[in-house]
């Protein structure tokens, strides 16, 4: 497609927004459409849905997912930019409206991608640090139980200090980028497990003082194009983070040859998604216990010393489950990105592309359509 400045007056709000953001929009655009429909929520037909008439006016739509009554392209003929509030966008090029736009249509969706790293980066740091710290285990011994737990039980001089630790990141884009930018300014080794496996600049939108630009933290890079790489990544690190997106290339990356293959008291951080990792086997490798005369970190035994996860299969996880039990576990109800400046970052990211598009540049975190580089 040949670059051109874009006319962007009319937006199209599809979700609840704050007050202050609106007025953030009416100085951006010339007029803003809005709905504040609660994103993911079962349909109230008492909710007032955008008219044709609409549709028709926008050059713009913002929001976490297409509206439900936006069947068809024809419906838009304005449309020039899809801004999306989520990272990620499988719900989005799953519908009806997104298959019927023509392939030579000069229209552009992006996502949002990059708004959560502070925060889910500042959760896998957290959580790490209550596995190797044992505070999940000392809040349920201390305020449930009501009982002083001796140093004894917790192993006596038990804590791994952060700057002895070597923490593999799973997916090196946004989020893998800031954990790694944490975790290197603990003192700890960080390494990269990624497709191509070797160093990239960053790119898309990215939150000042964040991340690593240019890719340079990782003391080494592994492969998933290489299965010997990838295992070796896994048997390498202390502390593995997934931050994979779910695709049929991901769902179930992380199974029982690859839980194996870290050591036994290593630490398994996800975060990306749940559809990545056999949960049967991963709940195996957390209830195994130690041999006797086992080296606590040998590698090859199904054991593993603890995870974090924020993302499980399904969501919400059924009860009884095992992964609610486990001492050894820290389990969150995906609520690792739900920062209090998420949709501030939202509308940021929304003013930048609009920006960019009205010079006639391409959208950061297109997934459709002229990106930063087109």
């Amino acid at each position: 497609m040949t670059a051109h400045k874009v006319e962007l007056k009319t937006v199209l709000v599809y979700g609840p927004l704050a007050a202050p953001l609106l007025d953030d929009l009416r100085s951006t655009f010339d007029d803003v459409l809005y709905y504040p429909i609660t994103p993911f929520a079962p349909r109230d037909d008492s909710d007032p849905l955008p008219t044709d008439d609409d549709y028709k006016r926008a050059d713009v739509l913002f929001g976490f997912q297409i509206p439900f009554n936006l069947k068809d392209w024809k419906q838009t003929p304005r449309l020039k930019l899809f801004q999306g509030c989520s990272a990620g966008y499988g719900h989005v090029t799953d519908t009806e409206y997104f298959k019927s736009i023509p392939e030579d249509a000069d229209v552009i969706f992006a996502s949002a991608s990059g708004i959560h790293v502070s925060t889910i980066g500042e959760h896998v740091l957290g959580t790490v640090l209550m596995l190797t710290h044992k505070l999940a285990y000392l809040n349920v011994a201390l305020h449930n139980e009501q009982r002083w737990v001796p140093h004894k039980e917790l192993g006596g001089q038990f804590i791994r200090d952060l700057n002895t630790l070597k923490v593999g990141i799973m997916g090196y884009g946004h989020i893998g980028r800031e954990t790694a930018r944490l975790f290197h300014s603990c003192g700890s080794t960080i390494y990269a497990l990624t497709r191509g496996g070797t160093p990239t600049p960053e790119s898309g939108y990215i939150i000042k003082g964040t991340g690593d630009p240019t890719g340079s933290l990782p003391e080494q890079y592994f492969s998933t194009s290489s299965r010997s790489s990838t295992l070796s990544f896994f048997s390498t690190c202390d502390v593995v983070v997934n931050t994979l997106p779910d695709s049929p290339a991901t769902r179930g990356f992380v199974g029982k040859e690859e839980l194996k293959a870290m050591k036994g008291d290593a630490i398994y951080v996800n975060i990306g998604r749940g559809t990545t990792t056999d949960q049967d086997a991963l709940v195996e490798a957390l209830q195994a216990k130690k041999g006797e005369d086992e080296d606590e970190s040998a590698t090859g035994t199904l054991r593993i010393g603890g995870a974090s996860l924020d993302v499980t299969t399904p969501e919400p996880l059924p009860s009884p489950h095992p992964l609610y039990t486990l001492p050894n576990v820290v389990l969150t109800p995906h609520m690792s990105g739900l920062s209090r400046l998420y949709m501030n970052r939202c509308v940021d990211v929304l003013k930048v592309n609009t920006e960019r598009l009205r010079k006639g540049q391409g959208a950061l975190n297109a997934f459709r359509g002229r990106g930063e580089d087109d």
